[in-house]
């Protein structure tokens, strides 16, 4: 039998509840769907640019099959999808997740968005601190941002928890009748 080095990675579950200093981050269910929407609705203009998903979301209901979706992954350890709340407010200022898991490669791929009010707080920035140290703490190896090149926003949460910048992927989305590029960035276990 060929032996190629390769270490079996188990799957393994991130917290359902991860309380931080601004946030409270909770798994993504049924019961944050209408808040979720009205967070959407309220905010379709600032998100439609690097969402591309946001024009197909139109109600509550958009909503609940996405989320039935999602709590498909978790249960397989796909994907863990959440909502996050301010602890001073007590209002959900975002939403967020690991969406795609590499157990072979021991590698984890992070996305957010904020309400537009909420921008400028040190959510998004929070959100991905505390689900990083989860990850690192089941044994991913290597965390990842992807993000629009335009997406200053999203690029300077990168920057601030000491993401590296891997490089720009050229025309890597395609969207609103173009192409789009994007840029990399990476965090190891060890950085």
């Amino acid at each position: 039998m060929l032996d190629l080095g390769l270490q079996e990675f188990k799957k393994f579950t991130l917290p359902e509840e991860i309380s931080g200093e601004k946030i409270v981050v909770c798994r993504r269910t049924h019961a944050h769907d209408e808040e979720l929407f009205a967070l959407i609705e309220r905010s379709r203009g600032h998100l439609r640019e690097f969402l591309f998903w946001i024009d197909d979301t139109k109600s509550a209901e958009d909503v609940r099959v996405v989320t039935d979706i999602f709590s498909e992954n978790w249960e397989a350890q796909k994907s863990f999808e959440y909502v996050f709340f301010s602890k001073a407010s007590g209002k959900m200022v975002g939403a967020g997740g690991v969406h795609t898991i590499s157990h072979m490669n021991r590698m984890a791929e992070f996305g957010y968005y904020l309400d537009q009010t909420a921008c400028g707080n040190g959510y998004a920035t929070e959100f991905v601190r505390l689900l990083e140290k989860e990850l690192f703490a089941c044994g991913i190896h290597r965390c990842v941002i992807e993000c629009d090149a335009d997406n200053i926003a999203s690029a300077a949460v990168a920057k601030r928890l000491g993401y590296t910048l891997e490089g720009r992927l050229r025309d890597v989305k395609c969207a609103y009748g173009g192409f789009r590029d994007g840029l990399i960035f990476s965090k190891l276990e060890n950085e």
